[in-house]
């Protein structure tokens, strides 16, 4: 036991005095009773007469606070008046005091002396009332790191279910707070304390969602919901930014960077006609990982878009419509042209994304489509995300039509054409029934356009209609295959899906490899299932009851008149009939591999290698196909190819100065850096005679300076070797 000191001798040092308490607190009880004497005195004085100096106060709060635990009958209120104290008195106090108190009540709910739950309910009111913004950080890094250590070895669902419900009435209240405007000509704005809780809010619901806290929950997806829908400008941003996801868009930039250097059809090309070597097959195994980086993100959500949370909520029917009243025609809200751009890009993609209609949004962008307005790529991808199968087409055709008049037409610049048949064929790729007969072959003939960008937007349009509606076009742009298919096919219908992929993806790749290498596709199937390792039913049941012989096919027989009759009217039938009957044989026969035999472990590895040829030809070559279920439309994809502008005179004299910098004037830089350089002169000389055979000229062949020169040569030897 540790020696007791008297009252008397001890000195008033808190730090020692806490160590002694700590380590036999029966011992000090006393000198603990002292000190909490001494606490509640200061604190009666504190509230009648404050004053700057709260390093005693502080001291004696943390005191107690540190050991509090060891003496629960007397401290028993403590955390009560502590909260007490600082929701009555906390815009009053200095910093350092309110800190102090804050960072007491956290370490009292480590203690277990204070629920989580009554902590936070205290915290939450302070965002809206207290006007500092140290303050408010203070709060808001203790709420985040209460509900992240809560949640860190389960989901803690009771607190989760308290901080969502305070956070969504800070978002309510900030949504009815004014703004007082300061100053009007600097356009600076003072915020109401209500209007900045809404947008800590607002951030701790996006931070938690990005630590995988959150994520999924269909509560924190309705409070940025309501934050989407408020009046308050940023919270309204940050709700809408939250739905399209623009905090990764920084992990985005860099994976873009890594790859800028990359040029992938040129290593492509290299790797054919080339010598092999490592540096060269290095850099193909490069373009190989990035195809399969690609190719794992195809299922996965755009790094752009936070599909999950739109497709958690509620009602995103009736938040599309709200969102288009209340932001977008609201004659009180008066946002900018960027804020309504950032407004437009949620919006569609809602409409994209669930299917959604909103029939007032197409009438309301028609001012939008015209070649002067800015940001005219951006207005002409929302809509084209705002387009699916389900939007009537006659709403969708005047859209078109104007698009074509003011894009597509003579007098404008060809990337201003471009840019109006890309964003047609990402209309129509969504929706083909908007577009005429006439007016597409009226775009198909810009095909032999000189320009490359308006040239492949042509073909991509016409690329498109050959899949989805040959007879649309012109017998001479429909293509061999469209126009042999164009009998046996069914027409679209309105409301069909388009590009659906049915069974396993690349399957007709594994098919025609297959019966190109059938000579080679004859081995053993033991070894094709070397590497398999199978799960041993006989140790789980104890039995093996082996195979079960089930007979042959032809050991199954059924009469039928009715099927032989039919039997023998195919058999009467044309020779036509028949060629047809065998197509779609071998059609069906080819499309249900997977049915007729078994993949092994070798043919899913052979599939795997032919999917990604089949990916880097198509990422090397083929241009980017549509989908109809696409509900991102980048603006690039609508700008099309750009064309590096030339330089103007003081462009091309700066990079001739670039090129200059480290050398002397007219200075060659082999002679400068190396002394020890020779002569071209002197290179000659260990060259190869067949190399410089056409340069040598001879003695017929001299002109009279060169005949001169070699003479005195000679005389200047002679003179020598008699000396």
């Amino acid at each position: 036991m540790v020696k007791r000191r008297t009252a008397a001798v001890l000195p008033i040092n808190l730090p020692h005095l806490q160590h002694l308490v700590k380590k036999d607190p029966k011992s000090y009880r006393d000198e603990f009773l002292q000190q909490w004497n001494h606490y509640e005195t200061v604190r009666e004085i504190f509230l009648i007469q404050p004053s700057n100096d709260v390093t005693e106060f502080s001291s004696l709060v943390d005191f107690i606070a540190q050991t509090c635990n060891h003496y629960t009958d007397i401290t028993k209120d403590f955390s009560k008046e502590l909260m007490d104290l600082l929701q009555k008195n906390h815009d009053q106090f200095p910093f350092e005091l309110s800190e102090k108190i804050v960072q007491a009540l956290v370490l009292l709910k480590n203690k277990s002396a204070l629920s989580p739950i009554t902590l936070l309910q205290c915290f939450f009111p302070l965002f809206s009332s207290n006007p500092s913004r140290a303050f408010r950080e203070l709060l808001y890094e203790q709420v985040s790191l209460t509900v992240r250590n809560a949640n860190k070895k389960a989901k803690n669902d009771k607190l989760n279910k308290a901080v969502q419900a305070a956070l969504f009435t800070l978002v309510e209240t900030s949504d009815t707070a004014s703004i007082t405007h300061t100053d009007y000509s600097n356009k600076k704005h003072e915020y109401s304390p209500n209007e900045l809780s809404g947008m800590w809010a607002v951030k701790m619901v996006q931070d938690l969602w990005k630590r995988n806290i959150w994520s999924g929950d269909a509560r924190a997806v309705n409070i940025m919901k309501t934050a989407a829908l408020s009046n308050n400008t940023k919270v309204m941003l940050s709700g809408i930014y939250f739905f399209l996801g623009a905090d990764t868009q920084e992990n985005e930039e860099e994976e873009e960077e890594e790859d800028d250097g990359l040029d992938v059809s040129k290593l492509m090309h290299q790797s054919n006609i080339n010598k092999k070597t490592k540096s060269r097959e290095a850099q193909i195994l490069r373009i190989r990982a990035l195809v399969k980086k690609k190719e794992r993100g195809k299922m996965a959500p755009p790094a752009n878009v936070n599909f999950p949370a739109l497709q958690l909520l509620y009602d995103p029917q009736g938040f599309a419509e709200e969102l288009f009243e209340k932001q977008l025609v609201n004659s009180n809200r008066s946002l900018s042209m960027d804020h309504k751009l950032v407004v437009l890009r949620l919006l569609t993609r809602l409409i994209g994304t669930h299917k959604l209609t909103v029939l007032g949004l197409y009438s309301y962008m028609m001012k939008y489509l015209t070649p002067h307005q800015r940001e005219v790529t951006q207005f002409l991808a929302c809509l084209a995300q705002a387009s699916h199968e389900f939007i009537p087409p006659d709403v969708l055709e005047p859209l078109i039509r104007k698009i074509a008049d003011e894009f597509v037409t003579t007098g404008v610049a060809n990337e201003v054409v471009c840019a109006g048949i890309n964003a047609i064929r990402e209309v129509c790729a969504r929706c083909p029934f908007a577009m005429t007969a006439d007016l597409l072959q009226d775009l198909t003939e810009y095909k032999s356009s000189k320009d490359k960008g308006v040239m492949m937007a042509s073909r991509g349009l016409i690329t498109l209609y050959r899949e989805v509606a040959p007879d649309m076009l012109k017998k001479k742009d429909r293509g061999k295959l469209a126009s042999m298919e164009l009998k046996d096919r069914a027409p679209i219908k309105f409301g069909e899906e388009l590009n659906v992929v049915h069974g396993i993806e690349g399957l007709e790749l594994l098919e025609k490899y297959k019966n190109e290498n059938e000579d080679g596709g004859n081995e053993d199937d033991d070894s094709k299932w070397e590497n398999w390792e199978a799960v041993d039913n006989e140790s789980d049941s104890g039995e093996s009851e082996g195979w079960v012989n089930l007979g042959s096919d032809d050991d199954i027989n059924i009469s039928d008149s009715e099927g032989e009759n039919n039997n023998q009217k195919d058999t009467g039938g044309t020779s036509e009939d028949k060629a047809k009957l065998e197509d779609s044989e071998h059609k069906n026969e080819a499309s249900n591999l997977a049915a007729r035999s078994i993949l092994t472990p070798a043919d899913l590895k052979k599939l795997e290698e032919l999917r990604e040829k089949a990916n880097v030809d198509r990422l090397v070559h083929g241009p980017k196909r549509v989908h109809a279920g696409d509900a991102v439309v980048d603006a690039g994809d609508i700008e099309g190819p750009k064309k590096r502008m030339k330089d103007d005179r003081e462009g091309r004299l700066a990079r001739v100065m670039e090129g200059r910098e480290g050398r002397e004037k007219f200075g060659s830089k082999s002679n400068q850096f190396n002394p020890t350089s020779l002569s071209n002169k002197r290179k000659q000389k260990n060259k190869n005679f067949m190399m410089i055979k056409h340069k040598v000229k001879g003695k017929a062949g001299r002109s009279l300076m060169q005949k001169r020169k070699s003479l005195r040569d000679h005389i200047d030897r002679e003179k020598k070797r008699i000396k």
